[in-house]
Order: structure tokens, then C-alpha cells, then sequence
């Protein structure tokens, strides 16, 4: 098996996308500017009555408080919420 390659973040999108293409995930991105909310996730989905939201992260970077946040309000109302970066999103693949 070939071992893909992330150089950043992007690659990281791309390959969330990818996975949520395969699997049919209804996924859209919020906007990430003056009109969404500060502290949303990257990507929101929804299949099959399951509602999950998963950030994304490369390198060292790390969610802030405010992703940090609103990710544990997505686990409180029994969703999924995910960090996915290039390290473990082989196991985001498998989940």
C-alpha cells in the first residue's frame, strides 16, 4: 500500500473530501469568514440520521479554544466531532 503524501492543511481537505465523497456523506463547509461563526468546524455532514462535524489540522497546529469548544458541544448533543490531520486520518478513513 502505497502512503500518501500531505505537504498542508489542504491536502488534508482534500482527502476529508474524498472520504466523505466515497461514503456519501451529505458535507458542506461553513464559511470561514466575517459571516460565519468564529470556532466552527471545517466540515459538517450528515448521513443516515448521523450528524458529524470534523476539523482539520496539519502539522503542529493545533484547535483553539473556540474549535476546541464547539466541538465538544457537537459530542454533548450525541454527534460525532472529529480532528483529523495527517497523522491519523487513516483512522478517520476506517471510522
Amino acid at each position: 500500500m502505497v502512503e500518501k503524501v500531505f505537504n498542508d492543511e489542504k491536502d488534508v481537505k482534500r482527502e476529508v473530501k474524498k472520504l466523505l465523497d466515497s461514503h456519501k456523506w451529505f458535507w458542506w463547509c461553513p464559511p470561514a469568514n466575517a459571516f460565519g461563526r468564529s470556532g466552527i468546524s471545517d466540515f459538517h455532514a450528515l448521513r443516515d440520521a448521523v450528524f458529524m462535524v470534523v476539523e482539520t489540522k496539519f502539522g503542529i497546529n493545533k484547535p483553539s479554544p473556540m474549535q476546541k469548544g464547539f466541538l465538544s458541544s457537537i459530542n454533548k448533543e450525541q454527534a460525532f466531532a472529529f480532528v483529523v490531520h495527517e497523522k491519523n486520518i487513516g483512522w478517520f478513513a476506517v471510522w
